[in-house]
């Protein structure tokens, strides 16, 4: 999110509140793992707001991270680098073309996204530079 969203989003929130949920999985083994409305919730802290609208959700992790995509696909932006580490297949069912695909995983439109080398010495474990949100 740039600058300029995140000032219209706070922007917003200060006019009219929180009325779009933050989604939460409730999963045994995912407890309070915010899934959707990682920077409405960033914002709503440092606005002061103690509580804010939620949605539970009960998703193993497999599920969560295909929602999580699924909600930003069409209104969220895309650090590429972390988005390719996603398995592209759940991508093009998640509704990612093959020109976004080439994009993210910096193919050419021939070549299998499953083919994609691997650096086997990077790190296993990702963190979402906004809200922290850690996942391997």
């Amino acid at each position: 999110m740039t600058q300029s969203q995140a000032d219209d989003l706070t922007n917003s929130i200060k006019r009219f509140g929180l009325v779009d949920p933050i989604i939460v999985n409730n999963h045994p083994e995912r407890k309070m793992i915010v899934i959707g409305g990682h920077m409405r919730l960033k914002i709503a802290k440092s606005l002061g707001f103690d509580t804010v609208p939620v949605v539970f959700v009960n998703l193993d992790e497999k599920q969560e991270k295909e929602l999580n995509l699924r909600l930003n696909r069409n209104l969220g932006e895309w650090d590429y680098d972390l988005l390719a580490n996603f398995d592209p297949d759940l991508l093009k069912d998640v509704g990612w073309s093959d020109e976004e695909l080439k994009v993210v995983f910096n193919l050419d439109l021939e070549e299998d996204p499953k083919e994609k080398e691997v650096d086997e010495n990077l790190e296993t474990e990702k963190e979402c530079p906004s809200c922290g949100y850690k996942w391997s």
